[in-house]
């Protein structure tokens, strides 16, 4: 019973320590690991060592894995410059292992005095020395629960127990251990270190590690899909880049594994040789091999993996319409350039108005939320693009630039009142349960008044002039509306209130769209190259 107390003691501490560490590593580096990750996606190498340095500092892969998937769905960077982030943040995870593998009892105990002296004096009053202080007991008790693990055994007949764990254990049963303990713990190393434990007991041998490493392995990577939580599209591409990372790197390792049993080697002394007759050094360094071997496949064919994880989770309906698809950083360096690329950007923009609007002769069901979305994504990127055009500004512009770049400003500024209207009509619209005809002519209407935006955009200035014509004020019309709805037996219902903002809608939303026609002209600006961007430049900036 005391022999089985002091497993179960040992296991508790360890895991105690695991969340500790990880807990208060994140708090303590979670901005850093952000910030180093912004800055990791110059080149792949650079990418790889950021994420192994990450990793590391984290001690969880799945952790940095889930905020560069983040980071890719708010656009920092994309899913292909990710990749080597998450295959070398695989790597780094590999560095508690290998201390894990050290016996560390007299650390543990000077690690344990030390915690207890610094709560003596408060010192964890200060945020800072609380997040490493949560770290150091942490890392106290994971060392002290791997002591227990290991000393728990002595009291017992450890041939007798490794014959039966090896008789117990077949390949197919250590795989599906060693899986299950990693998505459960949500890591590899977890399971890794109890391998470590249990070899150092002499309870398990070299080769029943093997599976059960190879296992948690593998699991540890759906254990991220499992907590990516509301990561989709992009967002979740790199749950399944982590996944190849893994599921590459137990292929490779269970391949040469195979092929040296099949040479004639005995695999289980080959790792036993290469650790140094040390089964904690060994399984570290096997642990190591399945990252690197994985992390290095997948960062040298990341095309490929992009490819991968791009058709196991395809961009959401939010993702396409919440991106920008012409401006980016490195355009700002040509000013020029980069103003005709916040025009095509505004121009697509223009081009999306009319999907915020419903088509009543055709209502199907999710059509509503669809919209939000889309409200929610073209918003996002006229805001970015505003502050792209403002930094833009910033670098001094010449005269003609800058008019050009103030053009666009008042473009923006319109589009993003009108997008706003358009939205509030369409819910006011939707709100009728059956819709009345007023309503539904209102809605008729504006929708082809935001169509013939949209068309006159490719066509000449007199298409835009019959359009500010058509958009002229037609105050009075609408207030004999209001007035009739007003005199109606529906005048002190829902309905009507309803009708009358709808129909206040529908003049700001005819008014607005009269100012985009004048700001869009081709010479409203005495410059066309505001409303058609140049391609030669287009290219220049892609180019670049």
């Amino acid at each position: 019973m005391l022999i089985l107390a002091g497993l179960l003691a040992g296991l508790g501490l360890l895991f105690i320590g695991l969340k500790l560490m990880s807990v208060h590593l994140q708090q303590a580096m979670g901005r850093r690991v952000r910030t180093m990750l912004k800055a990791a996606t110059r080149s792949s190498i650079s990418g790889f060592f950021c994420g192994a340095f990450a990793g590391a500092g984290a001690q969880s892969s799945n952790a940095v894995t889930l905020i560069a998937g983040n980071l890719v769905r708010g656009g920092v960077f994309t899913t292909r410059d990710a990749i080597p982030v998450v295959a070398g943040a695989n790597v780094g995870t590999s560095a508690l292992v290998f201390i894990a593998s050290i016996d560390m009892r007299i650390a543990v105990l000077f690690l344990i005095a030390l915690v207890g002296m610094t709560y003596q004096l408060r010192l964890d009053r200060r945020p800072s020395w609380r997040d490493w202080m949560g770290v150091t007991l942490g890392l106290a008790l994971l060392f002290l629960g791997l002591d227990f693990i290991k000393s728990a055994p002595k009291g017992i007949d450890v041939a007798e127990a490794a014959a039966a764990f090896s008789n117990g254990i077949t390949p197919l049963l250590g795989l599906a251990l060693g899986f299950v303990v990693a998505v459960i713990t949500q890591s590899a190393s977890t399971a890794t270190i109890l391998a470590v434990a249990a070899t150092h007991a002499h309870m398990l041998g070299l080769e029943d590690a093997f599976y059960l490493i190879l296992g948690a392995n593998f699991g540890s990577g759906i254990a991220t899909l499992l907590t990516s939580g509301g990561l989709v599209g992009i967002g979740k591409q790199l749950c399944f880049v982590h996944i190849l990372v893994k599921g590459v790197g137990c292929i490779i390792v269970f391949a040469v594994w195979q092929a040296a049993n099949l040479a004639g080697w005995d695999s289980p002394a080959i790792l036993a040789r290469l650790g140094g007759g040390e089964p904690a050094l060994s399984i570290s360094l096997l642990f190591l091999a399945l990252q690197v071997s994985g992390g290095l496949v997948v960062t040298g064919l990341r095309g490929l993996s992009e490819k991968i994880a791009v058709a196991l989770s395809p961009a959401s309906v939010e993702d396409r319409v919440s991106r920008p698809h012409f401006i980016h950083d490195s355009a700002i360096r040509d000013p020029s350039t980069a103003l005709d690329l916040a025009a095509r950007e505004t121009d697509r923009l223009v081009s999306l108005l009319p999907d915020l609007l419903p088509d009543l002769d055709q209502r199907t069901a999710g059509a509503a939320k669809e919209r939000s979305v889309l409200w929610h994504g073209s918003t996002s990127i006229a805001a970015t693009t505003g502050q792209f055009v403002v930094r833009v500004i910033e670098r001094r512009l010449g005269r003609e630039d800058l008019d050009l770049a103030l053009h666009i400003q008042e473009q923006l500024d319109i589009v993003k009142f009108l997008q706003d209207t358009l939205h509030e009509f369409s819910d006011v619209v939707e709100e009728f349960k059956d819709v009345p005809p007023l309503a539904f002519n209102l809605s008729e209407a504006l929708r082809t008044i935001v169509l013939s935006l949209v068309d006159a955009r490719d066509g000449s200035g007199e298409d835009f002039d019959i359009l500010i014509a058509l958009t002229a004020d037609r105050s009075d019309l609408l207030d004999r509306i209001r007035r009739a709805l007003a005199a109606s037996s529906l005048g002190s219902g829902e309905d009507a209130r309803k009708l009358l903002l709808a129909t206040s809608m529908f003049e700001r939303a005819v008014w607005l769209v009269r100012r985009l026609a004048v700001a869009l002209r081709p010479d409203a600006n005495g410059d066309k190259s505001a409303a058609a961007p140049k391609t030669a430049n287009l290219e220049v900036a892609h180019a670049d």
